[in-house]
């Protein structure tokens, strides 16, 4: 199964969100605030190094969960920020929001490959989307 990111900042949404994705197999680190998301990604003191032979670090996640609507840094902000990071440029991402469809349809421009889920969502909903942003289609 995956490592899954999730940047949500409603803590019960996000500990159900965790209980249900580890039910479903999943390890998952939640990400209480947008910097520290930001931090884990991007810094070389967030990341673990492969190997000294490997020049590229490893992601801590295979794929990061994210809520459009934050506290302090906006979820595009957070998005725009991944984006321009060579390391997280294609991380897989899943929009879980209850944003309105013009801002999604925004993060969807910065993000084409994204997965949206659309709160309230089922278990089935989230990891069939977690399912879709890891394996690779020629329908995507």
């Amino acid at each position: 199964m995956a490592q899954v990111g999730l940047l949500e900042d409603n803590v019960r949404i996000a500990r159900l969100c965790a209980t249900m994705l580890q039910y479903a197999g999943h390890q998952v680190t939640i990400y209480e605030h947008p910097r520290e998301c930001l931090a884990a990604l991007t810094s070389p003191i967030g990341r673990r190094e492969k190997s000294v032979s490997v020049a590229r670090p490893i992601l801590p996640i295979d794929v990061l969960i994210l809520d459009l609507h934050l506290p302090d840094i906006d979820g595009l902000d957070v998005l725009r920020s991944l984006q321009a990071h060579p390391e997280t440029r294609s991380l897989p991402l899943i929009f879980c929001t209850a944003a309105a469809p013009s801002e999604v349809a925004l993060a969807l421009r910065v993000a084409p490959q994204a997965g949206v889920i659309e709160k309230p969502f089922t278990i089935q909903a989230l990891t069939s989307a977690i399912s879709s942003v890891l394996t690779p289609s020629s329908t995507k």
